[in-house]
C-alpha cells in the first residue's frame, strides 16, 4: 500500500524496536513498497508521465496555482466556481468563465485572420489592419471603426455612433451593397410655431419655403391685406404687398433672411397687375402676382376679385365696379429653396406656414384673398 487516497505514504511494517528480531522478509517488504511508491510519483526530469489528474492549489492572481520555477507570479488560478483565470507578472490577463465565454482585460492580437460566426458589439476602436476581419454574422459598432486594410461585411454591419474610417480612395459607390433609403416628401400647408422632426437615419434635407399671396383691393375703397411670412428654422420668404383699392397692383414678396444651412435659390414674388377702366360699362379688377408656384387670382370683370390658388403664394386679383373702379391684384410671396445636413437641422426646427390674406373689403367691389404659404421638405438618407 504505497500511498492512501490523500495521497499519504506509510510504511508497511512499522519501525523496529532497539534489541529486537530483524528479519529480511520485512526490510524486503518496505523496500518494494517504497520503490512502488517511487514509481508512482512524477519523475522532475519528464521522464514518466501522469495516469491521474494534476491536482494543484487554488491560488490566487499573484500567486497561481499553475506557475513556473522561475516565474512565480505568471500562470493559471482558480478565480472562482468553475473560472480559470490567467495571469502574468501578477496582473490578471484573462478569465475563463463557466459559460464558456472569455473575457480579456486588455486587447487581444492576432496574427491571422479572425472569424466570427457570432454578433459582435463593439463599444471602443476597433483597428483591422492587413490580415482582415472576416465577419459572418452582423457587428454593431458603438465607437469607431478603422479599417486600414480590407473591410468585408457578408451580413451587413451597422454604426450606431462615432464613424468609419477608410483609406483614401479604397471604397467605389458601386462596391456598396444593400437598398438605400428612398428620399421621403413632408408637405406643410398650416401652423404657426409648429415643430418638424428629423427622422431617423437623415443625412440632409433640401427645403422649399413659400412666402404668402397678399389680398387684391377692392374697387373703390380698402386696398388688400400684405401677405404673411414663411419661416423653417432660420430660413423665411415674405409675403407679397396688397393691392390698391382702384389703383396699382401690390409688389411680390422679397427680403427674407437666409438661415443655417445652404442656398439654393432664393426668387422675388410676382407682382399684381392694375386694375383696368374701360369706356362705357367694363371695368377689370387687376390680375394677382404669380410666384414659382403659379396661383394668381384671375382678373375678374365688373365683379370681387379672385382668390389666389391654395397653398402657392399666389396673389389675389382686384375687384371691379361697373365702369367706375378696378382695384389692383396683390402680389405673390417670394420663394426659397435650401439645404440643410443632418447636424444642421438637428433633432427638431420650428416652422409656420403663411396663412391666407384677406382681400380688401368690398368698396364697390371686394378683392380676392392672397394665397397661403407652403413648406415642402425633401428628406435624404444615408
Amino acid at each position: 500500500m504505497p500511498r492512501n487516497s490523500s495521497g499519504t505514504y506509510t510504511l508497511p511494517i512499522g519501525a523496529f524496536s532497539p534489541g529486537g528480531l530483524i528479519k529480511s522478509s520485512d526490510h524486503n517488504s518496505n523496500y518494494s513498497d517504497i520503490a512502488t511508491a517511487l514509481t508512482q510519483s512524477l519523475a522532475t526530469t519528464g521522464v514518466s508521465s501522469m495516469t491521474g489528474q494534476i491536482k494543484a492549489a487554488s491560488g490566487t492572481v499573484g500567486n497561481p496555482g499553475y506557475a513556473f520555477g522561475t516565474d512565480l507570479t505568471s500562470g493559471l488560478w482558480l478565480a472562482g466556481s468553475h473560472q480559470i483565470g490567467v495571469t502574468t507578472n501578477g496582473t490578471q490577463l484573462a478569465t475563463f468563465n463557466s459559460d464558456q465565454t472569455v473575457t480579456w482585460a486588455k486587447g487581444a492580437s492576432w496574427a491571422g485572420n479572425l472569424s466570427i460566426t457570432g454578433t459582435i458589439t463593439q463599444s471602443g476602436a476597433l483597428t483591422v489592419s492587413a490580415g482582415g476581419a472576416a465577419i459572418t454574422g452582423n457587428s454593431t459598432v458603438t465607437g469607431t471603426l478603422t479599417a486600414s486594410s480590407t473591410l468585408t461585411a457578408s451580413s451587413g454591419f451597422t454604426v450606431s455612433a462615432g464613424s468609419v474610417s477608410f483609406p483614401s480612395g479604397s471604397i467605389a459607390q458601386t462596391a456598396i451593397s444593400g437598398t438605400p433609403f428612398t428620399p421621403t416628401v413632408q408637405t406643410f400647408t398650416s401652423g404657426t410655431g409648429l415643430t418638424y422632426t428629423a427622422p431617423a437615419g437623415l443625412a440632409r434635407i433640401r427645403g422649399r419655403i413659400m412666402g404668402g399671396g397678399a389680398g387684391g383691393g377692392a374697387a373703390t375703397t380698402n386696398g388688400g391685406t400684405s401677405g404673411n411670412t414663411t419661416t423653417f428654422g432660420g430660413w423665411n420668404a415674405a409675403g407679397g404687398t396688397g393691392g390698391t383699392a382702384g389703383g396699382a397692383g401690390g409688389a411680390g414678396g422679397t427680403g427674407g433672411a437666409n438661415g443655417t444651412g445652404t442656398l439654393i435659390s432664393r426668387l422675388p414674388g410676382g407682382a399684381g397687375s392694375a386694375g383696368y377702366v374701360a369706356a362705357g360699362t367694363a371695368a377689370l379688377g387687376g390680375l394677382g402676382g404669380n410666384g414659382v408656384f403659379g396661383g394668381a387670382g384671375k382678373s375678374v370683370l365688373n365683379g370681387a376679385g379672385a382668390n389666389g390658388s391654395a397653398n402657392t403664394g399666389g396673389g389675389g386679383s382686384g375687384g371691379a365696379a361697373n365702369a367706375s373702379a378696378a382695384g389692383g391684384g396683390g402680389g405673390s410671396g417670394e420663394s426659397a429653396e435650401f439645404w440643410m445636413t443632418a447636424a444642421q437641422v438637428g433633432a427638431s426646427q420650428t416652422y409656420t406656414v403663411a396663412a391666407t390674406a384677406a382681400g380688401g373689403t368690398a368698396g364697390g367691389q371686394a378683392g380676392g384673398n392672397g394665397a397661403a404659404g407652403i413648406i415642402i421638405i425633401e428628406e435624404f438618407y444615408l
